[in-house]
């Protein structure tokens, strides 16, 4: 009896250090429980019998994978196979056939069918807590490869929208340019009239541009130069008598010393008044600063088209002038009008005057007498008298 006890006592430790080896995988720290102090006397067959079963569970800690610290042990869950899986259930089968074998060899010891049946529920137990720890953490690396898996494909999902809308733009400016070089293209093409001289101001892509924004009535008719002051002289009587040549539309272009060129459509003849408008809503100023012709249009505000007095020209009011010239044609001024609603005409709002000419636009019938009425030159500076 008293070896029977002795040899329970000593399976009690045995499985209690197996069961604490097992369920604290990760620890990296010795178990710090005694051995238990050897027996006085033991039974020969007894001890083979402990033996074999310490050796076999000895085996299945041999290999099973390490896992003395953390990252052995995911290494250890994600690289298990189904094989492995199968050898170790045939291991567990296989202890329990020899577990089987040896409670119906030693029957008569109910000692040793305790401790057959207290082992199997140990190992029950270990399979179950390990079975379970594999499913927890392996639910835990699911979700954390779902959620890199999210956060990839929200960032590639912003990349395309991000390259979207970068092709969007370049598209648009792709179409913006192709637009442009259509309209140029097309204002190349455009067959203007003949002049009846070259310009001093205008080149001739101003001119199809502007031609291309005048009133279906005047286009197609001939370009006649009823005024200008390096032919006429500088004076602003003889630009008013110069516009008697041919009423109805004309066109004024002004340039300043700084290079910028501007003007307007009037209504000719310009006739002096005191502060009485005249022209139409078919009149326009504009400007010809970048090279490409800006017209501004009537906005309806008001019908200050023009104004024409002994001691200056004014185009555009409300406010301010669009464009101003003095008596002597030397200097000018141009502002913000509600008029037309432009912008400074000039390179600046206060400018010196370099040329001025007065165009007419004539039918081919009427082209060489008017043409020989405005070469005509007169003696000494002219005055509006």
């Amino acid at each position: 009896m008293g070896k029977h006890k002795s040899l329970r006592s000593k399976a009690v430790h045995f499985v209690t250090d197996l069961t604490t080896g097992l369920l604290n995988p990760i620890s990296d720290k010795p178990s710090s429980a005694p051995p238990p102090p050897p027996p006085e006397e033991e039974d020969e067959s007894q001890r083979d019998q402990l033996e074999s079963i310490t050796k076999e569970q000895s085996k299945d800690l041999v290999d099973e994978p390490d896992t003395s610290s953390f990252s052995a042990f995911l290494g250890s869950l994600l690289s298990s196979h189904p094989k492995d899986k199968q050898t170790i259930q045939d291991q567990e089968d296989k202890e329990e056939e020899e577990d089987s074998e040896a409670e119906t060899s030693d029957t008569s010891s109910s000692s040793s069918s305790e401790h057959t049946s207290t082992m199997k529920e140990t190992v029950a137990t270990t399979t179950t807590t390990k079975k379970s720890l594999f499913s927890k953490y392996k639910q835990h690396l699911k979700n954390f490869y779902q959620a890199v898996k999210f956060s990839k494909e929200r960032k590639g999902n912003a990349a395309e929208v991000k390259t979207d809308d970068e092709e969007t733009t370049q598209c648009d400016g792709l179409e913006m340019k192709q637009v442009m070089m259509q309209k140029k293209e097309e204002v190349q093409a455009i067959i203007i009239p003949e002049t009846s001289e070259p310009s001093l101001l205008l080149t001739d892509q101003s001119r199809r541009s502007l031609y291309t924004s005048l009133p279906a009535l005047v286009q197609g008719r001939k370009w006649i130069l009823l005024y200008s002051t390096w032919r006429h002289g500088i004076s602003l009587s003889t630009l008013y008598r110069k516009s008697l040549l041919w009423p109805g539309l004309s066109l004024l272009v002004v340039g300043d010393r700084k290079g910028s060129v501007f003007g307007g459509l009037v209504e000719a003849p310009l006739i002096p008044t005191d502060k009485k408008y005249q022209g139409t809503n078919s009149t326009f100023v504009f400007t010809d600063k970048s090279g490409q012709p800006t017209i501004y249009r009537p906005t309806g505000a008001n019908r200050f088209y023009t104004l024409c007095s002994k001691d200056f020209l004014a185009l555009g009011g409300g406010g301010r002038f669009a464009l101003y010239l003095d008596s002597e044609l030397l200097s000018g001024s141009s502002a913000y009008s509600e008029t037309y609603g432009n912008t400074c005409l000039a390179t600046s709002q206060d400018f010196d005057v370099k040329e001025v000419e007065l165009w007419g636009f004539v039918y081919g019938s009427k082209y060489d007498e008017i043409l020989a009425l405005s070469k005509t030159t007169e003696s000494g500076v002219c005055r509006w008298g």
